[in-house]
């Protein structure tokens, strides 16, 4: 439900101006739209944070550096939320943009980290959801190749790619510990 909720803020706060042209950086420029979309990131920094994050504890082990990536992404999306940007370059304005990049391109890192350890840990997990991101970063590509830009579309395509690339493996995973679960009992009565 929560991926559900998230999907359609992006759609709604990206939608505010125009999602071809336009993209949720430029909606915060709309004075009525600022604090909804200062509210909206951090949100969302915190909601990828914790996905993120629970998802990496499904598997058995992860590089040791995983939860600070996790935290840098983080502080860096609502870092990017918290600073004003503006159609005239300011300092803030472009720590806004930097910040606001390199939380976009570290959460996509982190599920390509994790999607590699899926791949050895729970190949039948990975065989099932790995096409689902690795489409999802090709069509982001080649929107971003055609547009030139960052839209709103790609922001909307982005987090729908995301949140159907973790429900997929939350679906996945739950169906694996349901029958590990059911092995161990077997076994244990059995034995």
């Amino acid at each position: 439900m929560s991926y559900f909720f998230i999907f359609f803020s992006t759609v709604f706060v990206a939608t505010r101006k125009d999602i071809i042209y336009n993209n949720i950086t430029g909606v915060s420029t709309i004075p009525e739209y600022h604090l909804l979309v200062i509210l909206y990131t951090i949100i969302c920094a915190f909601f990828f944070a914790y996905q993120t994050y629970r998802h990496f504890h499904y598997l058995y082990h992860y590089p040791t550096y995983t939860p600070f990536l996790v935290g840098l992404a983080t502080l860096s999306m609502c870092i990017g939320g918290l600073c004003p940007y503006t159609h005239t370059p300011t300092y803030l304005s472009s720590i806004h943009v930097y910040t606001s990049m390199l939380a976009s391109v570290l959460f996509i890192i982190l599920l390509q980290i994790y999607t590699h350890e899926l791949s050895l840990q729970f190949p039948d997990v990975y065989l099932q959801t790995h096409w689902i991101f690795h489409i999802g970063l090709q069509i982001l590509v080649l929107f971003f190749l055609v547009s030139g830009a960052i839209t709103g579309l790609i922001e909307i395509l982005y987090v729908f790619f995301i949140c159907m690339y973790l429900y997929a493996i939350d679906r996945q995973m739950k169906k694996v510990s349901h029958s590990t679960y059911s092995i161990k009992n077997f076994w244990n009565k059995n034995h």
